[in-house]
């Protein structure tokens, strides 16, 4: 069994960021107008999950699908790799930024767990030297399909996710930082959970 040190497990969308990166890449990438019409398009799925009528992983595929649903591979990562390295770390949010680094400085193992997709993740998250646990993208014949590849990373799922990759009680203390029910579960493991305290 390793030494037993410190663990920092980071929700980024709303956590870290204090916007989401979803969101964002879709309107540098494809425009305000194309969002707009977009999001009048998938309307009926969108406002569904305000009302509780459709589930949120439906409406997440449906927004997916819409724009990269068909777009090769090497076009995607390039969208992917550019926002990730130009774009995302200027969404931190000051005190946000200035924890990771505590954790980081401190020799802490610093992991992001987010129901984001991990392609435009990665880029940031390697320059960051943190770890990385986020949802896929299925892909097929080369290209991209829209569709999710295994569960959303979101609520339990990032604790499964997180116990494949390592045994939670080796770690001490567990620090935690969310901002929405999505990140319950993983708050509710760590021995400092921090729930909208990066603001």
């Amino acid at each position: 069994m390793p030494d037993a040190r410190a663990l920092a497990l980071f929700d980024l969308d709303g956590t870290l960021t204090w916007r989401d990166t979803l969101s964002d890449l879709l309107v540098r990438e494809f425009g305000l107008g194309r969002c707009l019409a977009a999001g009048v398009r998938l309307a009926p799925a969108l406002l569904g999950v305000l009302a509780g009528r459709v589930h949120r992983d439906t409406a997440k595929v449906a927004v997916l699908s819409h724009f990269f649903g068909g777009m090769s591979e090497p076009a995607f990562a390039a969208i992917a790799q550019h926002y990730g390295h130009q774009h995302l770390d200027k969404l931190l949010r000051r005190q946000a930024r200035e924890q990771l680094d505590w954790h980081r400085e401190q020799g802490h193992r610093v992991i992001i767990i987010s129901a984001s997709i991990s392609d435009w993740i990665a880029p940031w998250a390697a320059a960051e030297g943190v770890e990385l646990i986020a949802t896929e993208l299925s892909r097929q014949d080369g290209h991209i399909t829209g569709e999710l590849a295994g569960e959303n990373c979101r609520g339990a799922e990032k604790v499964r996710r997180l116990k494949a990759l390592l045994n939670p009680a080796e770690y001490t203390p567990i620090y935690a930082y969310g901002d929405t029910q999505g990140d319950t579960a993983m708050l509710a493991i760590a021995d400092h959970p921090v729930y909208r305290g990066l603001r």
